[in-house]
């Protein structure tokens, strides 16, 4: 990375990885990547008897689902007005109900398995910068309430006293949360192994993969021979599998975390211009921030990732302005991620490649979408159901 450039604040602690493959293997999946998407995935396949192994190249949680903004949101990464607009009102409210089920599960998961204080449910406010955007959250709380879904519409003089001076209104959804996200999914990837999944980190794949019928897999020197091969890979799926590439655009996202704040100065974490900015505050204090893709424009469409110097002080600049935090920052760094041409995931089986299924392009969105898509595309697998609510054949 840049200079400037930290660990993750995310990532910031002792981790003892896994064991690489050492052997070539025959198993019935293979899920290639241990994130979000590719850990539910196992977890679910390992409960439905499938034998099934997870490659990893780096470690667990190591690349996008232990480098994002810790946000744990039902939907996906269009506001809920505007996926009515491009899906259909139908299809819009499905997919919204889909995802807050999964995000539902995700709280009770966290729970059973210990990890309840790395998943918090307390809520989101999508505050607006300017009477524009106060439009646009008036109509989005209207859409997610005519849907029957949580939305509280918020008054400027509703909003947090704090927040009040910066924003015009604000919408509340409170079955929204907050995560530490490699906690929760190093949690996932133990829950995956108890139900009986086998995890190798430091092991690539070699690209482009192929269809399991066509040719056995080569990762870090060893062969694997597999029934069913899932690619759950967010930034790096149109390289691994080509047919993707033009529909999934590899993008960076910058983020900040400060030190420690003596008081808080946000109860829960706060979605503002179009979400193009995104802050949460941590339980010991510190102000994690992130934002201004749109200002890093096409450089931020990029599988590198190396963090522009302006983008990072424009985060910085922001939490002072808007949010009067003026702690050190402590941690700065880049999340590499998938944005979809149409900014749906796709998961599912790929089109004329039997035995061969991808999870990825969440579009910056996946904490929920792709718990969700892991466990669609394991039911494909196991022959329980015939369809995923992302397409991946679209």
């Amino acid at each position: 990375m840049t200079a400037g450039a930290t660990t993750p604040y995310w990532l910031d602690a002792p981790y003892d990885a896994r064991a690489p493959l050492g052997a070539d293997v025959d198993v019935e999946a293979l899920v290639i990547g241990a994130g979000v998407g590719g850990l539910s995935c196992a977890r679910r396949l390992a409960q439905h008897g499938v034998e099934t192994l997870v490659l990893e190249r780096g470690t667990v949680a190591g690349g996008a689902s232990g480098r994002n903004g810790g946000f744990l949101l039902a939907g996906v990464a269009a506001f809920h007005v505007d996926a009515r607009e491009r899906l259909g009102s139908e299809r819009a409210r499905a997919v919204y109900q889909r995802t807050l089920d999964a995000q539902q599960e995700v709280y009770d998961l966290a729970a059973e398995l210990g990890a309840g204080d790395a998943v918090r449910r307390i809520g989101l406010l999508r505050a607006s910068a300017s009477e524009e955007e106060a439009g646009h959250v008036r109509r989005h709380a209207e859409a997610l309430r005519s849907d029957g879904f949580p939305a509280e519409l918020l008054q400027r003089e509703e909003l947090p006293a704090g927040l009040r001076r910066g924003f015009f209104n604000g919408c509340l959804t409170e079955n929204d949360g907050a995560l530490h996200p490699a906690r929760w999914i190093r949690a996932l990837a133990q829950a995956a192994e108890q139900a009986g999944a086998r995890i190798c980190e430091g092991t690539p794949v070699r690209a482009p993969v192929r269809p399991p019928y066509e040719a056995d897999m080569l990762a870090a020197g060893r062969t694997v021979r597999a029934k069913h091969v899932i690619v759950a890979s967010d930034a790096a799926l149109p390289l691994l599998v080509p047919r993707y590439d033009g529909r999934v655009r590899a993008r960076r996202l910058h983020m900040v975390a400060t030190e420690p704040l003596s008081e808080r100065v946000l109860e829960r974490p706060l979605y503002s211009r179009w979400g193009f900015e995104y802050a949460q505050q941590t339980p010991d204090g510190r102000v994690l921030a992130g934002g201004f893709s749109d200002v890093d424009a096409a450089g931020s469409y990029t599988d590198h990732d190396e963090g522009s110097a302006a983008v990072w002080q424009r985060i910085e600049g922001w939490l002072r302005e808007q949010l009067a935090v003026y702690e050190r920052v402590s941690h700065r760094w880049v999340g590499t991620v998938g944005y979809s041409d149409d900014g749906l995931p796709y998961a599912g089986a790929v089109p004329d490649a039997p035995g061969l299924y991808v999870l990825g392009g969440y579009s910056g969105h996946g904490n929920v979408p792709g718990y969700l898509a892991g466990q669609e595309v394991a039911e494909l697998v196991a022959g329980i159901a015939g369809e995923s609510v992302f397409d991946a054949a679209r």
